[in-house]
């Protein structure tokens, strides 16, 4: 699925726990991995020289080979064009990791909206795993599709996780409505994603699907991710949905501040 993935880095911490998700897939499906920093004039080089060769001997722990890139350059301009010259499938990266925007006016909004291959923004949660579990919600069939079920399943198996599969049926003033009705609604909502959890299953995934209704997934996802005792939460994103919302801002930033565990934002190839 991804032959070549790039991990681009910054010399943050959040950008080398960003990275150690690329590595896990890279072991997963046996990919080549690039540790890319750019030399923009704001960080020593050394620091970022210090960086890659952390991450290196971390992806060597698990078998996979790491080559380290420096550039020199702006930052976007110069990742775009490792990315067109590796014909790399998939890039990772981290949110920006200071103050309360994480995507508005950054080189990861930047890079969401312009990368010619799949992108996997991170946003580190900065604590201790718990659990054993990722959620993957669900809100677009058509997101669900072999390369999103696969990029599931590689970080699954790399850390040992079961999957909850996850859709919040959004209804107004869903507290009035009869329980009759919200079982129905769940009863519905669990079948839509039902194909997912199949899938996850044929790959020898542990999954498990739960719907549940609410007013908004704002609000429901956090809820979940909290409650599930989730280490991680995947959710697909796409240039109409969860995508654009993000990186313009709104309260899709303050849902992904909220969530106390890893949160990886997909953004399929263009």
């Amino acid at each position: 699925m991804y032959q070549k993935i790039i991990s681009a880095v910054d010399g943050s911490f959040h950008s080398e726990l960003a990275a150690r998700h690329a590595v896990a897939i890279a072991s997963s499906l046996g990919s080549e991995l690039a540790i890319v920093a750019v030399d923009n004039g704001e960080i020593e080089r050394e620091d970022l020289s210090n960086a890659i060769e952390r991450l290196r001997q971390h992806a060597s722990t698990y078998g996979v080979k790491a080559n380290g890139i420096i550039r020199k350059g702006e930052v976007v301009g110069t990742i775009l064009d490792v990315i067109r010259e590796e014909h790399a499938d998939l890039l990772v990266l981290a949110t920006r990791h200071g103050g309360r925007r994480m995507f508005v006016r950054s080189v990861t909004q930047k890079l969401m909206l312009k990368a010619p291959c799949t992108v996997l923004a991170v946003k580190p949660a900065g604590v201790a795993k718990r659990g054993k579990s990722m959620l993957l919600p669900v809100a677009r069939e058509e997101l669900t599709t072999g390369e999103l079920i696969t990029l599931t399943a590689s970080l699954a198996k790399f850390y040992g996780y079961s999957v909850e599969v996850f859709r919040v049926v959004e209804r107004p003033r869903w507290y009035n409505l009869p329980i009759e009705k919200l079982v129905e609604l769940r009863h519905r909502g669990e079948e839509k994603i039902l194909p997912v959890a199949k899938a996850l299953r044929e790959l020898g995934i542990e999954a498990d699907v739960r719907a549940v209704v609410a007013e908004s997934s704002i609000s429901a996802i956090p809820k979940e991710a909290a409650i599930g005792r989730h280490s991680l939460a995947l959710m697909g994103a796409s240039q109409r949905s969860i995508l654009k919302q993000a990186v313009y801002g709104n309260p899709i930033e303050r849902m992904l501040s909220s969530i106390l565990c890893d949160v990886l934002i997909w953004r399929p190839r263009k």
